[in-house]
């Protein structure tokens, strides 16, 4: 069990990524007294879970109400996280500029903590865990993500912006030999 719940972390995290946040997240508040900031973070996370909880419960629920195969959601679910591992290190920038504390939250609760990736994930790792182990991956990497923005100007004084981009950009290049594995997962079961 301890094996699984510390696969499902590891892939979570990887996926979640929360030196992508921590770096939009002091870009974005650096105007923001300390109470704006606390806000921003509390609304960012509870978006993360609740969109991730939702995925996690009703996500195979959705498949199949909408007759698509797991295997089939494997291999598009790939391709995102493809495309975001790819995005992560070439440094391109897929999201838009927010403009208020409560729109810029939402943006780092969804699609930066909680997007297609992580759903798609979230629902594979019940599909082969059960709702238990993944559930308690997504709380793990949820506290560690609000540790992380929570203490973000901190990090940024041990941490280099520069060290936080080479060490999500590192997470990125993981992220997409994942999305390789779900992609050939996927295709595996589609011919089996």
């Amino acid at each position: 069990m301890f094996e699984e719940f510390l696969k499902s972390f590891i892939t979570l995290f990887i996926i979640i990524d929360p030196f992508v946040s921590v770096v939009f997240f002091l870009g974005y508040s650096k105007d923001f007294d300390t109470s704006q900031k606390n806000k921003s973070i509390l609304i960012a996370i509870i978006v993360a879970a609740i969109l991730l909880f939702i995925f996690l419960f009703l996500g195979l629920y959705l498949l199949k109400l909408l007759g698509i195969t797991f295997d089939g959601f494997k291999i598009a679910g790939g391709i995102i996280l493809l495309i975001m591992g790819v995005t992560t290190v070439l440094s391109i920038n897929i999201n838009s500029k927010a403009e208020s504390v409560s729109s810029s939250a939402i943006l780092i609760g969804t699609p930066l903590l909680s997007g297609p990736g992580a759903l798609t994930t979230i629902i594979i790792l019940s599909k082969e865990y059960g709702f238990l182990i993944p559930g308690l991956a997504a709380v793990a990497v949820l506290i560690i993500s609000y540790l992380m923005l929570r203490f973000s100007s901190l990090l940024q004084k041990f941490i280099s912006l520069e060290i936080l981009e080479i060490m999500s950009k590192v997470l990125g290049l993981l992220l997409s030999a994942l999305a390789i594995d779900f992609i050939h997962s996927g295709i595996i079961g589609f011919l089996s």
